[in-house]
């Protein structure tokens, strides 16, 4: 949008955020996956991000996994003003970093209380489905229920 500071927001639902955002999928180890090399640093780098006003942050419970979203919590935790989530469903990590399709009803709810949990939230603002699959071989479920998974309390969209 010509014209439009970097710094403009909007507004989700009550909250508004920023329109540059955070991709947090590096804060995990190499390749997206095990433990960041320097916490601490991982944190201060969101710390900044969040002090000079990016208030979007997007991420995965995926990503680490479970570590990023933790880090995540740990970092923004102190903070009144609100953050937005936008996080993803629809995948798992192997033992081998690998990147394996979770589009169950079970995966993908266990999924949303896995970002809710690790990011220490009651709700996610913003829920995307990732799609790990060929698109020309559909997964075994039905899609028309897949919404019904998610606990409508936990997601505001």
């Amino acid at each position: 949008m010509p014209g439009t500071p970097i710094s403009a927001t909007y507004r989700l639902g009550e909250n508004p955020f920023s329109r540059m955002g955070y991709g947090a999928m590096q804060l995990a180890g190499k390749g997206v996956f095990g433990p960041v090399r320097d916490r601490a640093k991982a944190i201060a780098v969101l710390r900044e991000a969040f002090e000079r006003g990016i208030n979007h942050i997007d991420t995965s419970d995926f990503y680490g996994p479970h570590i990023t979203n933790q880090i995540i919590r740990e970092a923004l935790h102190l903070y009144a003003d609100p953050v937005v989530m936008v996080t993803k469903v629809g995948a798992v990590r192997g033992a081998d970093a690998s990147w394996n399709p979770a589009f169950s009803r079970v995966e993908l709810t266990q999924a949303v209380h896995d970002n809710l949990r690790n990011l220490g939230l009651d709700v996610l603002d913003v829920v995307n489905l990732r799609a790990m699959f060929d698109f020309h071989v559909l997964p075994k479920e039905p899609w028309r229920n897949r919404s019904a998974c998610l606990p409508i309390s936990s997601v505001r969209s």
